[in-house]
């Protein structure tokens, strides 16, 4: 599917939520925390993570002390690969409420997926070659000139025969964290 398809899929979705919320018998009012979370949690379905992240940043201003907004804010800067917000603010939801099993469950598959990808880019970092100086030795003003590495190749099928991949570990699949919402009649 291409990514303009997906966008018109995404305000299609978009635009059925905005028309259900609107049909529906409850008013939505959105200086409550509860509401913005709601239209939040239908935004990171649909995939539209900035949306959600804007809807669950207005839910913590709200209540900043709501364990669920933490958490599903948390969730949507992992969404949008803001990892060290993320993992911020999964702190701040476990204090609010250690108990609670969609955050204990979201943190603890954040962690390791987290700590996966630091180890894989130390391990890049350090097997990076170093820069390379010009046959010549430098520039006119006598300053060595450093060329850049070429550009390694991109997609699958296009390693030169013979090299094999640095980290030959297949990459973590990033799926979307569960989004804790509140059963119906546990919102005070």
């Amino acid at each position: 599917m291409s990514r303009r398809t997906q966008l018109l899929l995404n305000l299609l979705i978009f635009l059925t939520a905005a028309l259900a919320g609107g049909c529906s018998s409850r008013n939505i009012d959105l200086s409550k925390a509860e509401d913005q979370m709601g239209f939040g949690v239908t935004m990171a379905r649909s995939n539209l993570w900035r949306e959600a992240l804007f809807r669950f940043e207005r839910a913590v201003e709200i209540e900043p002390g709501n364990p669920q907004a933490l958490n599903n804010l948390a969730v949507a800067y992992e969404g949008v690969g803001e990892f060290e917000k993320a993992r911020e603010l999964y702190a701040r939801a476990l204090e609010a409420d250690r108990v609670n099993p969609h955050i204990q469950k979201n943190y603890s598959r954040f962690v390791e997926f987290y700590s996966r990808n630091r180890k894989r880019e130390e391990a890049q970092a350090a097997t990076l070659p170093a820069p390379r100086v010009d046959a010549a030795g430098g520039s006119s003003a006598g300053a060595p000139v450093v060329l850049p590495e070429p550009e390694p190749p991109t997609g699958p099928g296009e390693l030169p025969v013979g090299d094999e991949p640095a980290d030959p570990t297949p990459p973590v699949p990033t799926v979307p964290p569960t989004i804790a919402t509140p059963p119906p009649g546990d919102l005070s």
